[in-house]
């Protein structure tokens, strides 16, 4: 990775919105752009749902990083640590994950159980998933890596429920949905074990989790039961939340307007619940060793044990490792940094020791309005890194940050791109975001949009109503998601097939 005669070196740390529309948007005359990652492709969050249960196909909601007019680098590889004195970072190259293991690299330490029988030889297979070490050299780095799943360290979970973040793992949720229901209508299985594994539980009442459980109904009563007539009625879907409602980022008229219409669907919702344990194996009964022919038990705090064929979790996000544990103590004042001398330094301020800025809790990195990561010192000094820059999930921005949403990274790539295109950092306004709203999908083409809460004067007389629900939400739902497709072949392709699995409906099998 030489620098190229006349551009500047950007390495981009992940391909989520962040990484992948910043790198799409930069100048490649301008820049010599590289993205490291361990995916290769970029994924359209907002309808992985519809391509899990059959309306889409996975391909449709995937961009490829590596562009076909060579104006953007990729290497397959995760970003370990960073050296921001020599502006380098340490990388370990994933190229022999993929399909071999469900496993990506991340900072996890290895299972005691590392060997592994292969074409009748025992071999350690730490040796092969630790991937080729190697160094990139950056003249500015934008660290755009998100955030996983956080399981509030509820046991079972992390080993027994499945995340839902990424292509692989909406894969895993389809097979398992269609797993359930063959097992079921198993000549030899017991009645008792049937309705547990026609249970289908997810948790987290977020907008990802309601526009998930929201197209699970549809898929099942529309398509599946078409070929399961027989186990109709032992179909449950259970939607959980430890908060008082679902949605709560919605306005409460059209949070409850969801909870009726998903309840008239099916759908049972259980707020204020607090998930105490996911286990393989039946309701009290001993727990058993991972077994995909039977089910799995769900243990709340004020329900106590019921059996489920899957559960599915949904909730909030995590620092991921990289940034919660790789960036933190940075030494001595890096050269490219500039010390806010709004609050009166010492003349000797450099000598001391620095650390990145981050909020404390959840410990994402603490950006300024230009999305410049900063450094504090043990005495509260602060500075920020003119070279080295924090989109999406994993940065927040000390003053009016917007939502976790990628709407909101969207934004921010645009606005940092713009910035390095044109060089003017500080001579313009720092970044705002614009509200557009929140939307949901809530079932039996319906939806819902709250709209942003625009007043004429300091009376409570509202520019805009508060919402749309209904038909009509559903229909600006569909038009919004489409009209932020980043290719016009995926454009085509999921307005074409959203018109085909209307007439003929989803695929199943």
């Amino acid at each position: 990775m030489d620098r190229k005669a006349g551009r500047e070196r950007v390495l981009i740390l992940g391909s989520g919105w962040g990484g992948y529309v910043l790198s799409r948007q930069l100048s490649p005359v301008k820049y010599d752009i590289t993205v490291a990652s361990p995916r290769s492709n970029f994924v359209f969050t907002p309808l992985l749902s519809d391509a899990t249960v059959g309306t889409l196909e996975f391909s449709h909601v995937v961009e490829s990083v590596r562009d076909r007019q060579k104006r953007v680098n990729y290497v397959p590889a995760v970003a370990r640590s960073v050296d921001f004195a020599s502006k380098k970072v340490a990388l370990e190259a994933s190229v022999v994950q993929g399909a071999a293991t469900d496993i990506v690299l991340t900072t996890e330490p290895e299972k005691p159980e590392s060997t592994r029988e292969l074409r009748g030889k025992e071999v350690d297979v730490r040796k092969w998933r630790q991937g080729t070490k190697m160094e990139l050299e950056y003249d500015k780095l934008v660290i755009a890596t998100g955030c996983i799943t956080n399981t509030f360290n509820t046991p079972g979970v992390l080993e027994n429920a499945l995340l839902y973040r990424d292509v692989s793992d909406a894969r895993k949720i389809q097979r398992r949905i269609r797993e359930c229901f063959e097992l079921a209508v198993l000549p030899n299985k017991p009645d008792q074990l049937r309705t547990h594994l026609l249970h289908f539980a997810v948790v987290g009442a977020g907008p990802t989790g309601t526009e998930f459980v929201g197209l699970l109904a549809d898929y099942i009563h529309r398509d599946l039961l078409v070929y399961y007539p027989q186990v109709r009625d032992r179909v449950r879907i259970t939607l959980y939340d430890v908060s008082p409602k679902i949605l709560g980022m919605f306005d409460e008229s059209l949070s409850q307007y969801a909870f009726e219409n998903m309840k008239k669907e099916g759908v049972e919702i259980k707020t204020s619940h607090h998930i105490e344990e996911l286990r393989w194996g039946e309701p009290n009964k001993p727990a058993i060793d991972m077994d995909p022919k039977t089910c799995l038990t769900l243990k709340t705090k004020e329900e106590g044990e019921t059996g489920v064929g899957m559960c599915v979790w949904t909730t909030g996000n995590a620092i991921n490792p990289f940034v919660k544990e790789a960036l933190s103590d940075v030494g001595t004042l890096p050269a490219s940094a500039t010390i806010k001398r709004d609050e009166g330094q010492p003349s000797d301020i450099k000598e001391t020791s620095w650390k990145v800025k981050k909020n404390k809790r959840p410990g994402a990195l603490l950006v300024d309005g230009y999305f410049r990561v900063q450094l504090e010192s043990k005495d509260g000094t602060n500075a920020f890194m003119n070279d080295v820059f924090a989109i999406g999930d994993n940065a927040m921005m000390e003053a009016g940050s917007p939502p976790a949403t990628a709407i909101a990274t969207n934004q921010e790539a645009r606005y940092l791109a713009k910035r390095l295109n044109n060089d003017d950092f500080d001579r313009v306004p720092r970044f705002s975001f614009r509200d557009m709203g929140f939307l949901a999908y809530i079932g039996d083409d319906k939806g819902l949009m709250q709209l942003p809460h625009v007043q004429i004067d300091d009376t409570n007389k509202k520019v805009l109503p508060e919402g749309l629900k209904g038909r009509t939400a559903w229909l600006v739902w569909r038009g919004a998601y489409l009209s932020m497709v980043l290719s016009w072949r995926n454009y085509f392709l999921i307005a074409i097939y959203w018109l085909f699995t209307r007439i003929f409906g989803r695929r199943v099998g």
